[in-house]
């Protein structure tokens, strides 16, 4: 499925018969779901990037593992964020299928997510261990380097959401949107 096929799925399918779409076009729904993804991402970013930078040794008074445990806080905060930025992609699909912004976020959410699963299966034990080091291993510390990157990528690919929208087509309009062949 290429992402043309997918946008009119998306809005055939979807977006039409939502009763998100329906909410999230109410007077309060859009700025409510912008705060509590906000939120969201403040909890995420702050409790992954508080571990992430113990990890590469600031606060190297404070334990690891106490730091560690904001990492649920920050779980949290991701599923808030995916629940309210897949209201606004149900909402706008037009503005986000096609934004590269877009695109360089869930690049970067990838990234960071992946980098989450390469340290639990090779560095946690090591940081965790009965011999664990005050200070954490160069791994670990390259792995919350590539964390702080990320997660600081999607945070730049979400803000410049706003600044690179899609120009609009010329096409036959399918529904509410404009269907455009890139």
């Amino acid at each position: 499925m290429d992402i043309h096929s997918f946008q009119v799925w998306l809005v055939t399918t979807i977006y039409q018969n939502s009763p998100v779409a329906d909410l999230m076009r109410t007077a309060w729904a859009w700025p409510i779901a912008e705060s509590l993804h906000f939120l969201g991402l403040c909890l995420l970013v702050g409790s992954i990037g508080t571990f992430d930078l113990r990890l590469l040794g600031v606060a190297k008074r404070v334990p690891i593992a106490a730091v560690h445990r904001f990492i649920p806080w920050g779980l949290a905060g991701f599923a808030l964020n995916i629940v309210t930025g897949t209201m606004f992609l149900l909402t706008e699909p037009d503005q986000y299928i096609y934004n590269p912004s877009f695109h360089f976020k869930l690049l970067f959410m990838t990234i960071g997510g992946l980098n989450a699963a390469t340290f639990y299966l090779t560095s946690y034990r090591r940081v965790f261990g009965p011999d664990a080091p005050l200070d954490a291993p160069r791994r670990a510390k390259v792995i919350a380097a590539v964390s702080l990157c990320a997660w600081l990528g999607v945070i730049t690919g979400g803000r410049l959401l706003t600044f690179y929208r899609p120009a609009p087509c010329d096409g036959p309009q399918t529904g509410l949107l404009l269907t455009c062949q890139p």
